[in-house]
């Protein structure tokens, strides 16, 4: 168990030494997980889309991400047929962005800029196939982030933590929705500028530190939240070194709210909106406590009312709360600032009924890193792992073949 080995307060960054057999396994073993989520992945998708062809619906027309639909992937494009599949929901919100950028009063503003600032950029190197571009920087990141995971598991425990790494990646890969982590989506690039930064700060690199949680902000909204772990363990190393070190540690604290308030500073300085304006206009989105949005799901609920991804994505909810607690036991309480300071954030907006009240929390459960860190220390016995592997894997296909054919699932 992760409390038999994990130093306790005050806590001590260790320098992990790795022999060169461990050092290679902590490279191949991330990236053989992402390809066979990748191949997998892929595979379910052409079948689902070969087994009932699902072409652009007709709610699309009149909705502002259906505006650049067709251009973003022309017929003519680089491996269409591959990528298509992927073409759903946000990732056309985010060719969108990338091609037409921001326009004033668009609900486009909820989306941060640097993921299809990046597809932007990138496009021209292949024909201009911003779907390609947003499925290879997700991609890259995904498997970046598989090693930074696997990383820093190996900076908290050392070799012993070798089995804890690797059941971690299964159990994240294994989860019902890990196909949006090889999608069209930020969730990949935001977990891998995440944990970049925890290691960062682990490491004492206090700049590298708060650029990458910068970063991370420009990604998510939620990322200016992480100034919070990171001013954690910013205080818990100070105390070790004095306070001579304080101007040090302040980019690690500053850092993501800096991204979030550029971003901020940006949609005022053009004229684009308020993201209260948007999100409660064209989102339907509106700041309630979480015990209202519980009440009115239940009261559904109770009249047979609650659509199958509602209850998904409740089910989702559990699954973090749980783990969540388990993450306080037995990681260091930076990993539980991390998860709750999230939570918090994600549990403050919900529809206006008579709309679902939950709806993404089964997408945003895979940023959620230090609770499939305590799964894989608390469910070690193979025929545990086995059965996740089997249930997650099998909700999956489903969970895909419904979002491939523009069924809301999360």
């Amino acid at each position: 168990m992760l409390t038999q080995t994990l130093p306790q307060w005050p806590v001590s960054i260790r320098r992990t030494v790795i022999t060169t057999w461990r050092a290679h396994e902590a490279i191949l073993f991330p990236l053989t997980m992402f390809l066979v989520l990748r191949i997998i992945t892929e595979i379910v998708a052409l079948t689902s889309v070969q087994r009932v062809p699902q072409p652009r619906p007709d709610w699309l027309d009149a909705n502002p991400s259906g505006q650049t639909y067709n251009q973003a992937l022309p017929p003519d494009a680089p491996l269409r047929a591959l990528v298509e599949p992927w073409h759903r929901y946000d990732t056309a919100w985010y060719v969108k962005i990338a091609i037409q950028g921001y326009i004033p009063g668009d609900a486009a503003i909820a989306f941060p800029p640097l993921y299809p600032l990046s597809i932007r950029l990138l496009s021209p190197f292949v024909g201009d196939n911003y779907v390609l571009v947003s499925l290879l920087i997700s991609n890259i990141a995904c498997a970046i982030a598989f090693v930074l995971l696997f990383r820093l598991i190996l900076i908290e425990l050392g070799e012993a933590g070798l089995p804890v790494a690797r059941r971690t990646l299964i159990y994240l890969c294994a989860f019902p929705t890990a196909y949006y982590l090889v999608g069209g989506y930020t969730e990949a690039p935001y977990l891998a500028l995440t944990l970049g930064a925890f290691i960062a700060a682990l490491n004492r690199r206090w700049w590298l530190c708060g650029l990458l949680a910068m970063l991370s902000a420009l990604v998510r909204l939620q990322g200016a939240t992480l100034c919070l772990p990171l001013a954690w363990i910013a205080y818990i190393q100070l105390r070790q070194v004095g306070w001579r070190a304080l101007l040090a540690r302040i980019p690690a604290v500053v850092g993501a709210p800096l991204g979030t308030l550029s971003y901020l500073a940006y949609l005022s300085i053009n004229h684009l909106g308020t993201l209260d304006a948007a999100y409660i206009k064209e989102w339907q989105l509106s700041t309630r406590l979480p015990r209202d949005a519980i009440n009115d799901y239940v009261t559904r609920l109770s009249h047979n009312l609650t659509l199958p991804f509602e209850n998904d994505n409740v089910l989702a909810l559990f699954f973090i709360l749980i783990t969540g607690i388990f993450v306080i036991i037995k990681l260091r309480p930076a990993y539980g600032l991390y998860i709750w300071s999230a939570l918090f954030l994600i549990l403050l907006r919900y529809h206006n009924p008579p709309l679902p009240q939950f709806e993404s929390d089964f997408r945003y459960t895979l940023l959620m890193f230090p609770c499939f860190i305590a799964l894989g220390a608390v469910l070690r016995k193979g025929w545990m792992l086995g059965i996740y592997v089997l249930a997650g894997t099998q909700w999956m296909f489903i969970l895909m073949d419904h979002f491939i054919h523009w069924i809301w699932v999360a």
